[in-house]
């Protein structure tokens, strides 16, 4: 099936539901959290989309605005029981996709150190190490 990204209304509590490992808790937030996180920024342009495929709900993504043509990618997760199948990648390739046709031309992100998985796939993206950290957060930037 065709992997999109969609509007949050019409799946509201099934993406709720959505979740991460126990491990992956550690670092990931919770998808209510991260709603209640894009209201908190809702003055920086702050957007959740839906990742799916067909009638399942796959995980969320959330995007602000740092400043005119600069996106923080704040937010991003697979359901535990869609992950290790391609999902992430493939999702981050449409959001990339659509980030160029919208004329950004940086987008910034945070991993925690212990999240190895997410490093690999944004440093296979292209997102390299600005050398700027906060605690165990290691900053990346992708230049479009």
């Amino acid at each position: 099936g065709e992997l999109e990204t969609d509007g949050l209304q019409p799946h509201f509590r099934q993406v709720c539901s959505l979740s991460v490992t126990l491990e992956q808790s550690g670092y990931l937030s919770s998808a209510p959290m991260i709603l209640a996180r894009a209201y908190a920024f809702r003055h920086q342009n702050s957007e959740v989309s839906v990742i799916e495929e067909g009638e399942d709900q796959l995980g969320l993504v959330m995007t602000r605005e740092a400043e005119p043509g600069e996106i923080i990618l704040d937010q991003f997760f697979i359901d535990q029981r869609f992950q290790h199948r391609g999902y992430g990648r493939k999702a981050m390739e449409l959001l990339l996709q659509n980030l160029r046709e919208r004329q950004v031309k940086r987008i910034v992100l945070c991993y925690r150190e212990a999240d190895q998985a997410a490093a690999h796939l944004y440093r296979s993206l292209g997102f390299v190490e600005t050398g700027e950290r906060d605690e165990d957060e290691i900053l990346m930037e992708l230049i479009l």
